[in-house]
């Protein structure tokens, strides 16, 4: 069998050492293990970000990679520590809502609260379970220890609200921008499956986005357009705003998630 993987989502940055006693942790417990950083660069203690983060692109994977995530402002409190299973992932982290984007639009099978302390690292430390509760529990889960093993199921488990697509009228789909990429790039929650429902409804085939005072067309193709600013979806089957000449955040003057961006149908 191949060697599991295992992806790390944080808001640790990379200046300190913490991503690295993670990574210790983990080889560790499984050295075989292989292990792709999907970001440490989500804002401190920005819970929605990172559940965003991780949504983009966790089907990239392949099945059963085990997704740790930790955006933990609470640690060391009453949050509990958590193992959720889906149709084809497992995600581990801190119950505080971080894979709210995963209830939102996966099918969950179970979520587990993680008691069996038999599996942490000793002495556990209140400012670091990432490396002394998460990283160990990803470990043997890694190596084949049934999911039951590490505690009991819940329903209870939180959910924070986190801005999703909706069609709100006859001819209206609305959203807003849930992040800002390297390039400038504005990426927003409008999912093209709820493009293509909405294509359904109205009859539409084009579209157009609506967003800061300007109305883009949605375009086909890559960011190689005529148009300075467009909009198109991405690899991760998101609407996203974009420029092919400069930085589309700079343009439209957005810098931060949250701004509404509205589609309707065009022609």
């Amino acid at each position: 069998m191949a060697a599991p993987m295992v992806t790390l989502t944080t808001d640790f940055g990379t200046t300190d050492p913490w991503v690295a006693s993670v990574k210790a942790a983990l080889l560790t417990v499984n050295p075989d293990m292989k292990i792709c950083d999907i970001s440490h660069a989500v804002p401190k203690h920005d819970v929605v970000t990172g559940s965003f983060t991780l949504y983009r692109c966790f089907r990239d994977f392949p099945q059963w990679t085990i997704h740790l995530c930790v955006v933990d402002p609470g640690v060391g409190g009453s949050r509990r520590p958590i193992l959720v299973t889906t149709d084809g992932y497992y995600f581990v982290g801190p119950d505080n809502g971080v894979f709210s984007y995963i209830y939102e639009t996966e099918t969950v099978e179970r979520v587990i609260h993680i008691t069996a302390d038999h599996y942490f690292h000793k002495p556990v430390s209140q400012t670091f379970h990432a490396r002394d509760v998460f990283a160990p529990i990803v470990g043997w889960l890694s190596k084949g220890i049934e999911s039951a093993s590490f505690g009991d199921l819940i329903e209870d488990y939180q959910r924070i609200p986190v801005p999703m697509d909706r069609i709100v009228g006859d001819n209206l789909l609305k959203g807003e921008v849930c992040a800002v990429d390297h390039f400038g790039n504005l990426i927003t929650n409008i999912r093209l499956k709820t493009l293509k429902e909405f294509s359904q409804r109205t009859g539409k085939s084009r579209f157009k986005v609506l967003i800061a005072g300007r109305e883009l067309q949605i375009l086909t193709g890559g960011y190689q357009q005529k148009a300075d600013l467009f909009a198109l979806i991405n690899s991760s089957d998101l609407v996203e705003i974009s420029s092919s000449t400069r930085s589309a955040a700079e343009v439209l003057g957005i810098t931060v998630r949250g701004k509404e961006v509205g589609v309707m149908g065009d022609g």
